[in-house]
């Protein structure tokens, strides 16, 4: 919360006990109109009730009891039946230039989070295939989260869980098989389930060009089980390859086997059996969800002794809460809208807190090109790579346009939009801003000015209204992390970016007097460092030049 905030909630919070609220609860909200003021409270509505006065009795009455500071607050309206609106002195909001110079590189930033353990796992792509876009949006999204946690002071940490063990394994390993033996002189049909994708050629034929026909002397089994722990090996590097070229590193990279090597599917059933949270159904094993939450029981363990998929993703969930986090965020795709009410039940049924957890669906991605739906990738046959869209929209458009829409909306992508290098390409309107401002100081041929300069003279209200968005900047971060949704950055970049170009149509800055010039150079700057902030937290980079 910023200064003026904290500043208005003290006051506002004292005004009410001197009314004699005994729990006084005070929300601040920007207005929809921006002509209501800066920031507004229904606090005189939601109390009326208790003080046992009209709403606008209240509102007049608190009016009056507030003890503000002038060169946080000019003023106080009432409106409507008992909303109290504030407007931001000016004095402040020229601190908030002064602010952003003097911590360019933490401006906006905070430590409300600190000593705050959040972990989030995502993208957790099948390591049967090349990423694909689906997993290129949660790459964005997740990797921007972590970014902003990290900036409210919290120990975020990204973590991406491989799926290197069961059924989906065997049948990479047949498939790959198939292919090999195919690259032989021995054509073999891929298994039912398997994996039909042209990149499993081109895999195949690089094996047997190292390998020569080895795999083709072994037993089926056993060639199958080699290969497929190959082709593992050989995803992964990609995928890890593909997702640090999209600036998206992790903390770590959980394998699946690492859980099986310990037996820790077997324990997680143990303990739930300890806890009477099974039951036997011709001859399988189901955990008694329904008993705990959800709306129905699942198979664990087949009635031939094999773990299904949700026994090792339990024991993963054990192990993420052993670790010692206090939040647990999944990000998944659509197709999971059943994962949040069984695991919940499931760590219910364990002990384990399930409010820790929490699941975003990430909605599916359409891409357009000029508005036509784009035909699916012949090598990896069903889904276009995002190897495919980085190289050719790059990084920054594709990381921002995923972050474009709320992550519980599906997205259309046009690429021939995002590779545009004009201002209806959002990314390149936001990076523009950037980039104007650096051309301002190359022709005024000095370098970028200091926070002590004298900012009275920013009076227009072009000029104050973008003091109003660079100061939005922290509140969009407590926005964006309490929503686990990094879409509104995009929105506080695209604002910040109008309203630059709004000031720089109608405020003179290389031509202004001495003194103006010099406040309004510091203004720019200001807003190239915000600009720059909030690109960073995108994973976008801020060009001097386009």
């Amino acid at each position: 919360m910023n200064r003026a905030h904290q500043h208005l909630a003290s006051v506002l919070t004292e005004a009410m006990r001197n009314l004699g609220s005994a729990q006084p609860h005070v929300i601040l909200e920007k207005p929809r109109d921006p002509s209501h003021g800066d920031v507004a409270t229904n606090a005189a509505l939601t109390h009326a009730k208790e003080l046992g006065r009209a709403p606008r009795a209240v509102a007049e009455a608190l009016v009056g009891r507030l003890a503000l500071d002038h060169d946080l607050i000019e003023s106080a309206e009432i409106a409507g039946p008992g909303f109290i609106n504030f407007r931001f002195a000016v004095p402040y909001l020229h601190s908030i230039a002064a602010r952003a110079l003097r911590d360019a590189d933490h401006f906006g930033e905070s430590d409300e989070l600190a000593g705050h353990r959040v972990l989030i796992e995502f993208v957790s792509a099948n390591p049967s295939g090349p990423l694909n876009v689906v997993s290129a949006r949660a790459a964005a999204v997740g990797d921007s989260l972590v970014r902003m946690f990290r900036a409210r002071g919290a120990t975020c940490e990204a973590e991406f869980y491989v799926n290197d063990a069961g059924n989906q394994v065997r049948l990479l390993g047949e498939s790959v098989r198939a292919r090999y033996e195919t690259e032989c002189g021995s054509p073999a049909a891929i298994p039912e389930g398997g994996y039909h994708g042209e990149y499993l050629i081109e895999l195949a034929r690089s094996i047997r060009q190292r390998y020569g026909d080895h795999f083709h002397n072994q037993p089926a089994e056993d060639a199958a089980r080699e290969l497929g722990r190959l082709a593992v090996q050989h995803f992964v590097d990609d995928q890890r390859k593909t997702l640090s070229d999209f600036g998206v590193p992790f903390d770590r990279w959980f394998f699946e086997d690492e859980l099986r090597t310990q037996n820790a599917e077997w324990q997680a059933l143990e303990e739930l059996r300890r806890r009477e949270a099974t039951f036997e159904r011709e001859g399988a094993v189901y955990a008694a969800t329904s008993r705990f939450g959800d709306v129905q029981d699942w198979v664990i363990v087949t009635s031939d002794g094999r773990p299904t998929y949700f026994l090792p993703d339990v024991a993963y969930h054990l192990n993420k809460y052993d670790r010692g986090y206090d939040r647990v965020i999944n990000i998944l795709g659509p197709d999971h809208h059943t994962f949040s009410s069984r695991m919940k039940a499931a760590l219910r049924a364990l002990g384990r807190d399930p409010e820790k957890l929490e699941v975003i669906l990430l909605q599916h991605v359409t891409l357009l090109r000029d508005g036509e739906p784009v035909k699916m990738s012949k090598r990896a046959g069903q889904l276009i790579e995002m190897r495919e869209l980085i190289d050719e929209t790059g990084v920054d458009a594709a990381r921002y346009f995923f972050l474009l829409r709320r992550t519980s909306t599906p997205l259309d992508f046009d690429i021939e939009l995002a590779k545009r290098h004009t201002q209806e390409n959002p990314v390149y309107y936001v990076q523009y801003a950037h980039a104007r401002i650096e051309s301002i100081f190359r022709k005024a041929g000095i370098g970028y000015p200091a926070g002590d300069v004298d900012l009275r003279p920013l009076t227009a209200p072009e000029e104050l209204d973008l003091l109003r968005r660079l100061r939005e900047l922290r509140d969009v971060l407590v926005e964006t992390t309490g929503g686990r949704d990094p879409h509104g950055m995009t929105v506080w970049l695209r604002d910040v970016a109008t309203q630059f170009h709004k000031f720089y149509e109608n405020c003179r800055v290389l031509t202004a007097p001495a003194e103006l010039q010099a406040a309004r150079l510091v203004l720019c700057r200001a807003t190239q460092m915000a600009l720059q902030k909030g690109l960073a937290f995108c994973g976008v980079c801020a060009p001097r030049e386009m």
